[in-house]
């Protein structure tokens, strides 16, 4: 049986949709960036939250553009297993490791990078905050069972969940990669993300999609600073209909970058003498594509990222299982 109810808008700029296949119900919300007052009310509780855990109770700055009103809650109606995911638990999981690690911890490698030292210095000094992660890492899968998010719109039902080692075969991934298989139904939300002061990005985005015979969801936080390396934190949650477990793949992917340069501009004098051939046509075409070229190995989007980590080994990668 399949019921669908999509993109039902319930107040201004939030949807809501909801889909129900074979014993699964799949409901998602997508609203716009936080106000002024949301994010302080989101500070407001991620502040209890860390004071109540004995963790620094000041809370860094947080992303420029938060999508709080976004999450998608996947529920195996048999059990009352979830799987939630949103922004505010994306964020209250890089809170926690700021708080252990800082910027200087294994997941800030450019920490230590003057440029980047002093725009935290800066901030630290302009928020009151003690060092943190400036780049917005997480490792975030979602939560599990009856482990709460923050988000006041998300109900997580069932027992806590205990996610065990999976010795199978892992995800089917040439069921994956088939491309005449349909999509019955597809979500794609971004929960927060920030541009590191023209230095980068930092991206936390979901991706979920159900075919007849499975379902796949991709959580990804990318991270891009440019020139210096991009890192991605990739969480997979894949069932098949029928099957007794849901396995998790996360893995983190992470490599250098070539450093930036700067472009010689055709109208400039030095660029007769940097590249003289590409100041008649038709070689400007050639140059300019040249460039743009050396800026994408500088630059590259968080496709370009992906394709270039999936060729190299990961730093970590573990397969888990969940008995439903």
């Amino acid at each position: 049986m399949v019921a669908a109810s999509n993109g039902v808008e319930v107040s201004n700029g939030v949807k809501a949709s909801s889909f129900e296949y074979k014993g699964w119900r799949f409901d998602s919300v997508s609203g716009p960036i936080l106000s002024t007052c949301e994010r302080g009310t989101l500070t407001d509780k991620l502040s209890a939250t860390a004071a109540s855990k004995g963790l620094p109770s000041i809370v860094p700055p947080l992303p420029e553009a938060i999508f709080g009103h976004s999450y998608l809650t996947m529920t195996h109606e048999a059990s009352g297993r979830t799987f939630s995911f949103d922004a505010a638990g994306a964020i209250a999981c890089w809170m926690r490791e700021s708080a252990h690690k800082g910027s200087g911890g294994i997941r800030v490698t450019t920490a230590s990078l003057p440029s980047w030292k002093k725009v935290a210095d800066e901030q630290d000094l302009a928020m009151g905050a003690s060092d943190y992660d400036w780049t917005f890492s997480t490792d975030y899968s979602g939560t599990t069972g009856a482990e709460s998010p923050l988000s006041p719109t998300t109900e997580v039902e069932g027992a806590p969940a205990q996610w065990g080692v999976h010795t199978g075969s892992g995800l089917d991934m040439a069921l994956l990669r088939r491309r005449d298989i349909p999509i019955l139904h597809f979500v794609d939300l971004t929960l927060y993300e920030d541009d590191l002061g023209d230095n980068g990005e930092s991206v936390v985005r979901l991706r979920m999609r159900v075919m007849p015979s499975c379902f796949l969801l991709l959580l990804r936080h990318a991270l891009r600073v440019d020139g210096v390396l991009i890192r991605q934190h990739d969480t997979r949650v894949f069932h098949k209909f029928g099957s007794p477990h849901v396995l998790r793949d996360r893995r983190l992917g992470e490599a250098r970058l070539a450093p930036l340069r700067k472009p010689v501009l055709l109208d400039e004098p030095a660029a007769a003498t940097a590249a003289p051939w590409a100041t008649t046509t038709p070689h400007r075409l050639a140059y300019e594509q040249q460039q743009a070229s050396l800026r994408s190995a500088s630059v590259p989007n968080e496709q370009q990222a992906a394709e270039k980590l999936a060729t190299l080994p990961p730093k970590s990668e573990s397969v888990e299982e969940l008995l439903l």
